[in-house]
């Protein structure tokens, strides 16, 4: 199961000193490029090359653009502060449920700090909070945590409602109906997802090695295991499933790809620290980590198959929280270099200009380059991105910021 980050936020170890490097051209033939707003408004424009980055030589350019191209692409028309707040879901393009951190009682040298927890929602636009009296709320009936994942025709919903932060009790629901059936077996990951309309994979994790993967119909909840003869997937380093196939990593960071019925799978990328396939199949964001040198983390476009889309999106020391709009129009990305004049911060990816757009001057926090602690978090129609940051007076902040094309 995948858990929050600390309240000390996230800390990063860089091994070597990485300068700012982003993208090329895509397959399409139109150039990456890296939004610059200050540039933006000087009307300047400059190119540099900087170095090559793979055996067929792609090289990595920065462009400013001038103010004249600025206007057909994503901008951002507005930001929204929550102060010691994190969000736990949306309900609404307008409304959210947040969760509020207050400190109760400072650690000492024996004893942790303890908090107190509130939820409420608040209405984005105007500011008013009212009491959550159960909307959005995922602690239900004895439960620490209910999560819902709703099938493309939006017809059923796989449940998982955690007993704790280890175990679950797995749930189909017929949209429709209401019926609900609890579907059999142990389950100790929050990793899967809706192969197609009416089927579930679900790899369900386990106390030693890396436990079943499922398919799950959704018609009457019955799980079939599936096999996989993989001997260097001991355990699923990152896991995801999309129109008809399933992508995991195994134990060496390799991207692998599978389809029903077949039980060898076929290798994609290598040195895969990270993946997000774009909701609407089409695409894979693949976050890179060298497992031989020190070149740090880089962040790519593959089609479904695997194949390299353009060039560079991102790159730095290490690329933690990756996430696609519900609209697959969007990528959100964080990155951390230890170069302060290298990339640092939340960045944007415009899938339809193909720019790169930096959003730290966007959002409020004491750290002049600041990183998200908890996963990013986007509203219903992919217009509005929250993520929360530390900070030191309110111990949390959530910035929700707003865009338009």
């Amino acid at each position: 199961m995948q858990q929050k980050a600390g309240m000390s936020g996230i800390k990063f170890f860089a091994a070597v000193v990485l300068s700012l490097a982003i993208v090329g051209c895509q397959a399409s033939g139109e150039r990456l490029t890296v939004v610059d707003p200050d540039a933006s408004r000087a009307g300047t424009q400059t190119g540099q090359s900087l170095e090559s980055v793979s055996s067929s030589e792609r090289k990595l350019t920065v462009v400013k653009q001038p103010e004249q191209q600025a206007d057909r692409e994503l901008a951002v028309v507005s930001t929204h502060r929550l102060e010691a707040a994190s969000i736990q879901s949306w309900l609404s393009e307008d409304e959210v449920s947040i969760e509020t951190t207050k400190l109760v009682k400072e650690g000492t040298a024996t004893e942790e700090p303890q908090y107190e927890y509130t939820s409420s929602i608040v209405n984005i636009n105007t500011g008013q909070s009212r009491e959550n009296t159960g909307e959005g709320v995922r602690q239900v009936n004895g439960y620490t945590l209910v999560n819902e994942t709703i099938s493309p025709d939006g017809s059923y919903s796989f449940i998982q409602k955690w007993k704790d932060k280890y175990v679950a009790d797995n749930f189909m629901k017929n949209n429709q109906t209401g019926q609900t059936i609890q579907i059999k077996g142990d389950n100790y990951l929050e990793r899967g997802g809706w192969l197609n309309a009416d089927t579930y994979i679900l790899a369900a994790g386990s106390i030693s090695g890396r436990g079943e993967i499922r398919y799950i119909s959704a018609a009457d909840g019955n799980a079939t295991v599936v096999t996989l003869n993989d001997p260097d997937a001991e355990l699923f380093g990152q896991f995801g499933v999309s129109h008809g196939r399933i992508y995991y990593t195994d134990d060496h960071y390799v991207l692998k790809v599978f389809e029903p019925g077949q039980s060898k799978p076929i290798s994609l990328i290598q040195d895969v620290w990270g993946f997000e396939i774009s909701p609407d199949g089409l695409y894979i964001a693949v976050s890179t980590a060298s497992q031989s040198d020190n070149k740090g983390s880089e962040l790519l476009i593959y089609d479904a198959a695997g194949s390299l889309q353009g060039s560079l999106i991102g790159k730095g020391d290490m690329i933690s929280y990756i996430s696609w709009s519900p609209d697959s129009a969007k990528l959100a990305f964080d990155v951390y270099t230890e170069d302060r004049t290298g990339m640092n911060g939340v960045y944007i990816f415009d899938t339809s200009s193909g720019r790169v757009i930096p959003l730290a001057q966007y959002y409020a926090a004491s750290d002049p380059m600041p990183h998200p602690v908890y996963p990013f978090s986007w509203s219903p129609s992919g217009s509005r991105l929250g993520f929360t940051l530390d900070d030191p007076k309110s111990l949390l902040v959530t910035n929700i910021i707003d865009f338009t094309f």
